[in-house]
């Protein structure tokens, strides 16, 4: 009887080489943990901010026109002229008629700050309310919005009771935001006024169609009918009114509208004509701005998280030499033992995408909350589809590179590893198509998600520009100790073990290089974060300025300075206001100009002009043609215009910028179609932003005293005396608005503070991520260090000598490498907080003490860590394998 036995098959040994490699991946359980905890905590990161980025995108999206207002949309600072207003009268709709299905007519929209007063009912008449005022009445600053009967065109105004808004908004009837209830102390029914006339308030404001985010819009919401407002008395002179017309019909209809009304704003430049495609809303002006800078540092740590994951999976293969050398040596293909690798990472990868799903779940609950400043307010935050698929494809390729990058030296494995006899420790590099894919991948997510191949690609350079910069500060610095050790610095006899340890961080294949990139880059951005974060909270969360004006009053005339005078019994101090368009800087027409210094105004724009005969309080003359004077004669050599015509001009260095002006430039303004030309012979500088008045331009009295203008003031008054003193302003001088600069801090403050968690909860995940890539960066080069110390321990160096020595090395290098990136860090940081957001610039001395100390904390509890699990335990196996 004969038995045959048949061979063992390559795919057994495959299968079984596969599952002993899943066998211990899960029993090192250091490296699961690392590899699930950097990519859970960065992807889920990312999931959460594209998912509320897509959340609003696709908010916009569905209702962009309600959002705008219309379909057309014209806006300026000045009124409508004859011309415009005959245009648009086929487009008004007869008010009788119902609503169609199809929006079609034409809104008139007035909005501008005013006072609103209670008034306490006792039964008499509208002008017995108005000439005998109660002494109990209460003043608020509001934001009074007037509008035609079509309004809104699209979407639906919600009120408390449910019912239409031209149900309610009747002649002398208001709709009023919970905000005015509360402030005035008021109910359904009550009366308010509004300059010269008394309102009833019909029903509660709960929100409008084209204003679902307004981050810093000071003043309650009022809802008046546009017929009353003249009766008001409060448009006038006043230069603050938005003047808006939105238009909706066919798209037949709107094209024809648009050629008629492009023939008019072609002469009119300070009226804007957009449609809804091309017009940003508020939430697109806040939102996109604020999670896109959120998403620079999620896609910052993302590569952090990359290469921490890079380190674990190289450690891994590391210490799998010997089982890799075990399954080539029973016949199992290099590709076969590739394959179970890419097979465990991928299935890993999928692991944490999933985990990441659930992470984000909660991050969108929790974090809800420290979103509504930038979020409109009925949004639905949920996991979005797309934004899933999007992590799933960079988790797959980040998983991909690494394991490709990672598997270079299985490919070099030979079966007499296993017996010990390679002699061939030569380090394996992958190719450079290598590089090439990961450049490739990095771009174009960078190109995708700030939807720019020229705006991917800079961002790219610069971290890539960051990233080399750091890496041969790294080299340079640990060139420079290794030559300092060789010539004595740290001693003979007692600075042996620091010129080991430093020649150790020199030595070929320690990782010294990654260690101090990742770590330097890790403080880098937090250094960063901080920085930003304590120039917001100097600015505009801590105490307002002792000294500061707290009172500002708009819309002055100049016969009411006794009668103001007389009620606020403080300093007061007046600017004079014109306004006035810039029609040409230097010969170039203001449409056509290029501002420098990265300034984002416009200058079209209207501006406010003043005149003055000495400088500011806040400001300084930075360069002048006369040595600290505003004013100078004209130099007829740089006059384009007869001297007699050309008056001295004194510029904001912002506005210089803007105009791209200097020294003997001449500036031509239009001043309701009065033409005027000002030749710059100063250049002025404020000391530092706040909250005190500036203009770009300023005259000499002499030119600008005749001509139309209005006027504002500051004052400073006890803080508990505001609440009053706008009562009884706001009853003699109803046109003047008061504002309480005090509660505009608080506001401000509200919403910085706001801002100002979320970069903390990002500054926590940073120094997370940071510290998860110290870990991994040393377990990448455990192997070799383990051999090193066995070495060093059969030389007879003490265990404690070893402890020593690796601890120098961390502390040494990570110290280093915090000092260089706070360094670099903060000078970059400055250039950002001074001249892209226009902050003060100051150190938070506080925080890098404490920062310091928490560095030097961390590095030596991993080194005591990592020396105690690593070395301490893996060493004398090592020396005994050695002998």
């Amino acid at each position: 009887m004969t038995t045959n036995i048949s061979p063992t098959r390559p795919t057994s040994y495959s299968n079984l080489g596969s599952k002993s490699l899943q066998r211990s991946w899960w029993r090192h359980w250091i490296y699961p943990l690392l590899f699930l905890l950097a990519m859970v905590l960065s992807l889920s990161t990312y999931l959460t901010l594209d998912s509320i980025q897509q959340s609003v995108r696709d908010y916009v999206s569905d209702n962009q026109r309600a959002l705008v207002g219309g379909d057309l949309i014209l806006s300026s600072k000045e009124a409508w002229t004859p011309e415009l207003l005959q245009i648009l009268e086929p487009l008004e709709s007869d008010t009788s008629k119902a609503r169609q299905t199809q929006p079609e007519g034409v809104v008139y929209d007035y909005q501008f700050n005013a006072m609103v007063s209670s008034v306490a009912t006792d039964g008499g008449s509208d002008k017995a309310i108005n000439e005998q005022p109660k002494s109990n009445d209460a003043t608020l600053l509001a934001r009074i919005k007037a509008v035609s009967n079509q309004y809104p065109l699209y979407g639906e105004v919600e009120l408390a009771s449910g019912q239409p808004l031209w149900q309610k908004l009747k002649p002398k009837q208001v709709v009023v935001e919970a905000q005015v209830l509360t402030g005035l102390n008021l109910k359904i029914g009550d009366k308010v006024k509004i300059g010269d006339v008394v309102f009833t308030i019909a029903d509660e404001l709960i929100t409008e169609p084209d204003r679902p985010l307004t981050a810093f819009g000071f003043g309650a919401r009022v809802l008046m009918s546009d017929t009353d407002l003249a009766a008001t008395n409060l448009m006038g002179q006043r230069s603050r009114v938005d003047y808006r017309i939105e238009l909706a019909g066919s798209p037949e209809l709107m094209a024809k509208q648009r050629a008629e009304l492009q023939k008019i704003t072609a002469s009119q430049p300070e009226i804007e004509l957009t449609d809804a495609d091309e017009t940003d809303t508020s939430v697109t002006q806040v939102s996109d701005n604020v999670l896109m800078f959120l998403k620079l540092l999620v896609i910052a740590v993302l590569f952090l998280s990359a290469v921490a994951l890079l380190s674990v999976v190289k450690a891994f293969v590391s210490l799998q030499q010997n089982p890799n050398a075990i399954r080539r040596a029973l016949g199992e293909s290099v590709s076969s033992i590739k394959r179970s690798y890419y097979q465990l990472f991928i299935a890993m990868a999928v692991l944490a995408c999933l985990a990441s799903g659930v992470l984000s779940l909660g991050m969108l609950k929790v974090g809800a909350q420290y979103l509504t400043a930038i979020l409109p307010p009925h949004i639905d935050l949920s996991i979005q589809w797309l934004s899933f698929l999007k992590i799933s494809v960079v988790a797959l390729v980040i998983t991909l590179l690494v394991v490709q990058h990672s598997l270079y030296a299985v490919t070099h494995t030979k079966p007499s590893a296993v017996l010990k006899q390679a002699t061939d420790n030569h380090r394996q590099h992958p190719p450079l198509y290598w590089y090439g894919l990961v450049l490739l991948a990095s771009f174009g997510l960078m190109a995708y998600e700030f939807s720019s191949l020229l705006t991917g690609l800079k961002v790219l350079g610069a971290m890539l520009l960051l990233a080399a910069g750091f890496w041969l500060i790294g080299r340079g610095w640990l060139w420079l100790l290794a030559k300092l050790a060789s010539k004595g610095l740290f001693g003979k006899k007692t600075g042996w073990m620091a010129r080991t340890a430093v020649h150790n961080l020199s030595r070929k294949g320690n990782q010294s290089g990654l260690f101090f990139v990742t770590l330097a880059l890790s403080v880098a951005v937090l250094t960063m974060i901080t920085l930003l974060n304590h120039s917001l909270n100097t600015q505009f969360v801590q105490a307002y300025p002792k000294d500061a004006p707290n009172l500002f009053l708009l819309d002055i005339q100049s016969d009411q300075h006794k009668g103001l005078e007389a009620v606020v019994k403080q300093p007061i101090t007046y600017f004079p206001v014109v306004r006035a368009r810039v029609t040409e800087a230097n010969g170039v027409p203001a449409s056509e100009i290029e501002p420098v210094g990265g300034t984002q105004d416009d200058p079209t724009r209207v501006f406010n002009l003043s005149y003055a005969d000495k400088v500011m309080d806040t400001e300084f003359v930075k360069e002048s043609v006369t040595k600290d004077q505003l004013y100078s004669p004209i130099d007829d050599s740089k006059s384009n215009e007869p001297s007699e015509s050309v008056v001295p001009l004194s510029i904001l260095d912002t506005a210089a910028e803007l105009l791209n002006v200097g020294i003997g430039d001449q500036v031509r303004f239009n001043i309701q179609g009065i033409e005027i030309v000002g030749q710059i012979t100063s250049i002025r500088e404020r000391y530092e932003s706040g909250p005190s008045p500036f203009f770009y331009f300023l005259f000499e009295p002499k030119i600008l005293k005749d001509a139309p203008q209005i006027q504002f003031a500051t004052t400073k008054v006890a803080t508990d005396s505001i609440p009053q003193l706008q009562t009884d302003l706001a009853r003699q001088f109803p046109a003047i608005t008061t504002i309480d600069g005090g509660a505009i801090a608080k506001q401000v403050q509200g919403f910085v503070s706001q801002m100002s968690r979320l970069v903390q909860v990002f500054t926590l995940l940073a120094i997370i991520t940071g510290i998860m890539v110290l870990i991994t960066s040393l377990l990448s080069t455990s192997q070799d260090r383990l051999r090193d110390s066995a070495s060093f321990r059969l030389l007879g160096m003490q265990t404690s000598d070893l402890y020593k020595i690796n601890m120098l090395e961390i502390g040494l290098l990570g110290i280093s490498a915090g000092v260089f990136a706070v360094v670099l860090a903060s000078g970059a940081a400055y250039l950002v907080i001074v001249h892209w957001f226009n902050l003060r610039f100051s150190i938070p001395w506080d925080s890098f003490g404490i920062g310091a100390l928490m560095l030097v904390a961390v590095l030596l509890l991993i080194a005591v860590s990592y020396v105690r699990l690593v070395i301490g335990r893996g060493i004398m196996a090592r020396v005994r394998g050695m002998v």
